[in-house]
């Protein structure tokens, strides 16, 4: 499983659309994950839609075998909202992958904030199988919302 990060997307995403990023200041940060006791890592592939995550310092385009999860009443970095199952026995390859997924994420985005992408100020990104991880029997994208205005130092 590999969590692509919202700046790359942005970036695509600005590129394509030729609209401006909102380069406001990040509002106040949130403690970072490890220092927090109630943070416990899950394995990602048992990821939910629900499930609010402390991810923002996860390395992007690494390779995961445990998120930090945390109860969504407290403060949080990111929210899985969508969960698509790929279907298949080979694995499709990443460019397929992420076609899929930045096509999906974008339209649940709209389901699950009221809004589409473009005219709201949240981001997304998502996780997605890797190779080793179609192997063992994963076919899930998660895509995860996020707000670029509350990051961790």
């Amino acid at each position: 499983m590999k969590k692509v990060g919202t700046l790359p997307l942005l970036a695509m995403f600005l590129f394509v659309s030729g609209c401006q990023a909102d380069m406001r200041e990040p509002e106040t940060p949130l403690p970072p994950a490890d220092s927090d006791p109630q943070v416990v890592l899950q394995p990602v592939l048992s990821l939910n839609v629900g499930d609010c995550l402390m991810d923002q310092s996860t390395p992007i385009a690494a390779d995961l075998v445990d998120i930090p999860l945390i109860d969504c009443d407290r403060p949080h970095e990111s929210e899985v909202y969508a969960q698509i199952v790929l279907e298949g026995t080979g694995f499709p390859g990443v460019e397929d992958i992420a076609n899929t997924a930045i096509a999906s994420c974008m339209a649940e985005f709209a389901r699950f904030v009221g809004i589409d992408h473009a005219s709201s100020s949240l981001d997304f990104g998502y996780y997605y199988p890797t190779p080793s991880s179609w192997a063992v029997g994963d076919r899930s994208i998660f895509c995860v919302v996020v707000d670029p205005g509350v990051l961790t130092e």
